[in-house]
């Protein structure tokens, strides 16, 4: 007898139940039977912005002005101090009387002491004890050459230098009045009085507070 070929296999069939828990369960968002919706992508990160490079200060093309140099120097005012000092007490000293005068003396201090304290204030950046000191033996020194240079020279262009005359002598001219200021100490008390006055308009202001 003819042998009859086997039957083939059927293939099997996933089960509903399976083929149901695979499917993804309709959210209320999405109804059923649609995909589900693919996740959007991550915005990119904004691309850094170049910095652009400080601008280099631009140099000045104007030099300081001579007051200015004077501040910033280091031994600026007291140089300033001096010079006016000097110079304002030669040009008083041919204006002190040859005969002792209270007033005139006064004024002519006070002309020189202004001078000198106002001068140092101007050109100090500070008005601390550095700046005081500095009015105070600007100022000692120049009305000392003041009195002592106007007072000898005053004294024999009066009646002793007529009476010298007389003898056919001279005496001591403006040079050697400025020579003998120059060799004597400066030590009086009208010029530390002066001096503690210039002190005070140099350093005039109101405290610095910690």
């Amino acid at each position: 007898m003819a042998r009859q070929p086997a039957p083939e296999p059927e293939e099997q069939q996933p089960a509903p139940e399976a083929a149901a828990a695979a499917e993804p369960a309709p959210t209320a968002e999405m109804p059923a039977g649609s995909a589900p919706a693919a996740e959007p992508a991550a915005p990119a990160a904004p691309a850094a912005e170049p910095v652009a490079p400080a601008a280099a200060p631009v140099a000045s093309s104007t030099s300081p002005s001579v007051l200015e140099r004077v501040r910033t120097n280091r031994v600026g005012p007291l140089a300033a101090a001096l010079t006016v000092a000097l110079v304002v007490a030669l040009l008083l000293a041919i204006l002190v009387p040859s005969e002792p005068n209270l007033y005139a003396s006064v004024l002519l201090g006070l002309l020189l002491t202004a001078a000198v304290g106002f001068t140092t204030r101007y050109l100090s950046r500070e008005h601390g004890l550095l700046t005081q000191l500095t009015a105070f033996v600007a100022t000692v020194i120049g009305v000392h050459i003041m009195a002592v240079t106007g007072s000898i020279d005053g004294v024999v262009s009066g009646g002793a230098g007529q009476l010298l005359e007389l003898i056919g002598a001279s005496g001591p001219g403006f040079d050697d009045a400025l020579l003998a200021a120059l060799a004597t100490p400066a030590v009086t008390t009208g010029g530390i009085l002066a001096g503690l006055v210039a002190a005070i308009i140099a350093g005039w202001g109101p405290r610095d507070r910690d």
